[in-house]
This record gives C-alpha cells, structure tokens and sequence, in this order.
C-alpha cells in the first residue's frame, strides 16, 4: 500500500473468464441491453434507461450499488462492449465475447471475458471499506453478483492463462 493511498482509495480489479453455451452474437445482444438484465440476471432488480446509450442500475448483494452505465464501444463485430460506470462506483468495465471455435464442439459455446475496474465515490462505500475485512467483503458482493450472471448464463467458469488477472479486491 502506497503511503497516503487508504484502503478505500484504492481500485477494485475483477476478471471473469466464462465458456457460455450459446454463439457469440446471442450473448452480447444480452450484454449489451442493460434494460434487459433484470429479466435474467438475478442480482439486478432494476434497470432504467436514461437514453440511448445510459441506463441507471442498481444492484443487489451483500453491498448494494447503485450505478450509471454510459455505453462507450459497441462493436460487436470484434465482439467488444465498453461502459463507464459513475454512482456508488467509478470506472470501466469490458466485455469481450467471441466464439470458441473449437472444431470439435457439438454444441455452440462462446468464450466472455469481463474486466472491470473501479473505485469507490460514494461516502457511505468509502466509509465502510476503511473497516478491516469490508473490502473482502466487497469483493465477495461482487463475486456473488457475477455468479449470478455466470449462473444465468448457463456458464462455465474458464481459469484464465494470467495468475495476475484473476479476481481480486
């Protein structure tokens, strides 16, 4: 920890690396309408739309969050989504999805990768991440947000190939 840098000032990063079985196009039409999360993804209740490219979100979990998502990059024929996120958290979150292409698959499967990361703005979250163990807990909010979604998805967690890129509060 740098000196003067408070637990609370210093970013979340997550990871999550899943094979989806469903083709690359399907999942990221999914991913990128935020409106539609709270019709599959169970810890977003709700989800509404500030205009074309913003939604205001709120999560559910150990720790709730509310958030703006503001679409940056919508090219999805790279398979890539980038939002900033503003409210409870600011920073950035990227999907990129793309078919496995493992000829001998059967079924079609996709492989997403989400990265995301983040500080705490709101008073109440800083406050609260300065009391010991508070950002594990956080982190394990985040995990159990990003379960949901996997689970949802009739996902499979893939381990990623960098030991330093993997879920960390």
């Amino acid at each position: 920890l740098r000196p003067g840098l408070m637990s609370a000032d210093r970013p979340f990063r997550f990871t999550h690396r899943w094979a989806v079985p469903a083709d690359a196009r399907s999942v990221l039409a999914l991913l990128a309408d935020p409106a539609g999360y709270p019709r599959w993804w169970p810890a977003v209740p709700r989800v509404r739309r500030l205009g074309p490219d913003r939604a205001a979100v709120r999560l559910r979990g150990f720790v709730p969050v509310r958030l703006t998502m503001e679409r940056l990059i919508d090219d999805r024929a790279r398979g890539l989504l980038v939002a900033h996120l503003s409210g409870d958290l600011t920073g950035t979150v990227r999907v990129t999805v793309h078919d496995d292409g493992a000829p001998a698959r059967r079924a079609t499967r996709c492989i997403v990768v989400w990265e995301q990361e983040v500080v705490l703005t709101s008073r109440w979250m800083r406050a609260v991440a300065r009391v010991p163990g508070a950002r594990a807990a956080m982190g394990l909010s985040h995990a159990a947000a990003m379960r949901s979604a996997r689970r949802a998805l009739g996902a499979k967690a893939v381990p990623t190939a960098d030991p330093a890129r993997t879920t960390r509060p």
